[in-house]
């Protein structure tokens, strides 16, 4: 894991929680919907980040399979991140590698 570098989900939709410590309370089960194909994924995520939102009275995003974010922090097994959307938020992960690719930054050539 390399700070400020942009990475890519591989797959699954990532919850993205506004606090290190709300994405601590909610557990593993809470981190990422891995059950069903991508477009039901989706489906699922968006449902239960909703539920998740109103449950903790806070704004619960998605970061959803084949998008980028910018990993701005680390703390063990939470990571801060900045998403293709603009969002700033902690995802969950215990195999960081696994779940998200570095992506490679083309240089220019002048």
């Amino acid at each position: 894991m390399q700070l400020g570098k942009m990475y890519l989900v591989k797959e699954y939709c990532w919850f993205l929680y506004p606090t290190k410590e709300l994405a601590s309370t909610t557990g593993p089960r809470w981190s990422s919907v891995r059950r069903w194909p991508s477009d039901e994924e989706r489906t699922v995520a968006y449902r239960d980040a909703k539920w998740l939102s109103q449950a903790f009275k806070c704004n619960v995003g998605v970061v959803e399979p084949k998008t980028s974010f910018v990993l701005l922090e680390q703390d063990k097994d939470h990571f801060k991140v900045l998403d293709s959307n603009g969002n700033i938020g902690w995802i969950r992960s215990d195999d960081f590698s696994k779940n998200f690719k570095v992506l490679n930054e083309k240089k220019n050539n002048l």
